[in-house]
C-alpha cells in the first residue's frame, strides 16, 4: 500500500510538467478573491499495525475506523497567497495479536494546524509548502482473556511543536468539471510527549516531570502521506484518497510503533464568502482560482 501512494505521488509531480506547458488561460489565478475556502469531511478505513512495549511484546494488527474533517482558507497578503489548513481526526481501532488470545482497543483524537505559502509553479499547479503544529490524545486498552481485574491501559498525550508540510495540488479542467489532485506530506520535527503508565498515574509520590519529554526527530519519527482526488458530481464533489502514516518512538523506555494505511472517502466543497455570507458563483470555481 505504501508503494501505491509513492507511485501516485510521483505521477502527480510528472503530470505537473505536462500541464505546465498546456495550461488554458481560463485556469489562471485570480487575485481578487480573498475569502475562498474549502471544507471536506468523510470516513477512513483500512489496516493498522500497532506495538506498545508497556502493554505487550507482541505486534497487534486490526482494522481502524476514522472520522475526519478538514478546512482550508485562502489568505492574500500583498501579491502573495497563503493558505491555512486545520484538520480534526477521531480514530478508533480494534487490534489482535497473532495468538488471538489478546485484543487491544486503540483510540486517539488529533488536531493539527498548517500554514502554507502558495508557490505557483504553473497556473493550474500549486506547491503549498509550510509548517504545522498540533496535538494528540490517545489511549490503548489491553483486553486479555487471561487477565483478572482491571485491564492495563497506556495513556499518551502529545503536542507537535513543529513539523514540515508540503501539499502539491493540481487542478485539471475538463469540458464540464474541475478535478483536483493533491498529495500532502507531513514530517514531525519536534514535540512534547507525556507518557505515564496506568500505575504511575495513581502513585502518591508520582513526579509528573519524569514522564514529560521534549523530543526531536531523532527520538520520535512520524510522517504521513495523504493522496486525494476530488471528483465533482452534479451538485457536490466526491473526495477519494489514501493515507499512509508511520510513527516510531522510544520515550521513557516505552517502545511505541504504528503503521496505519487507510482508504479515504468523503465530500469536498469549494465556496466563497463575503461579509460572512456564503456566495456560490461559477460551478467550476476552485479554491485556487
Amino acid at each position: 500500500m505504501e508503494r501505491i501512494v509513492c507511485v501516485l505521488s510521483f505521477c502527480l509531480v510528472f503530470l505537473t510538467t505536462v500541464f505546465a506547458e498546456e495550461t488554458p488561460d481560463s485556469l489562471s489565478v485570480k487575485s481578487d478573491i480573498g475569502l475562498s475556502k474549502n471544507f471536506s469531511f468523510g470516513l477512513g478505513f483500512g489496516r493498522e499495525n500497532h506495538h506498545v512495549s508497556y502493554l505487550s511484546p507482541l505486534l497487534y494488527s486490526g482494522k481502524p475506523t476514522e472520522i475526519w474533517a478538514e478546512r482550508i482558507n485562502r489568505k492574500i497578503k500583498g501579491d502573495k497567497d497563503f493558505f491555512s489548513l486545520t484538520n480534526l481526526r477521531l480514530h478508533r481501532s480494534s487490534l489482535s495479536a497473532s495468538n488471538k488470545e489478546n485484543e487491544m482497543e486503540a483510540s486517539h483524537i488529533t488536531f493539527e494546524y498548517h500554514y502554507f505559502y502558495d508557490w505557483k509553479l504553473a497556473p493550474n499547479f500549486h506547491m503549498l509548502c509550510g509548517a504545522y503544529s498540533g496535538g494528540e490524545f490517545g489511549a490503548d486498552l489491553m483486553m486479555s482473556k487471561l487477565w483478572v481485574g482491571n485491564n492495563p491501559t497506556y495513556i499518551r498525550a502529545e503536542v507537535n511543536l513543529l513539523g514540515l508540510s508540503f501539499r502539491p495540488t493540481l487542478c485539471v479542467k475538463t469540458k464540464r468539471r474541475v478535478i483536483k489532485i493533491a498529495n500532502q506530506f507531513d514530517l514531525r520535527l519536534a514535540g512534547l510527549t507525556y507518557t505515564p503508565t496506568y500505575t504511575q498515574l495513581y502513585m502518591d509520590d508520582n513526579d509528573l516531570s519524569e514522564y514529560i519529554d521534549f523530543n526531536s526527530f531523532s527520538e520520535k519519527i512520524r510522517f504521513s502521506n495523504k493522496f486525494t482526488v476530488d471528483l465533482p458530481l452534479r451538485k457536490t464533489t466526491l473526495r477519494l484518497g489514501m493515507l499512509v502514516e508511520r510513527s516510531k518512538s522510544n520515550i521513557n523506555l516505552i517502545d511505541n510503533r504504528t503503521l496505519n494505511v487507510q482508504a479515504l472517502v468523503g465530500f469536498s466543497f469549494d465556496y466563497l464568502t463575503k461579509s460572512g455570507r456564503l456566495n456560490k458563483k461559477s460551478e467550476f470555481k476552485t479554491i485556487f482560482e
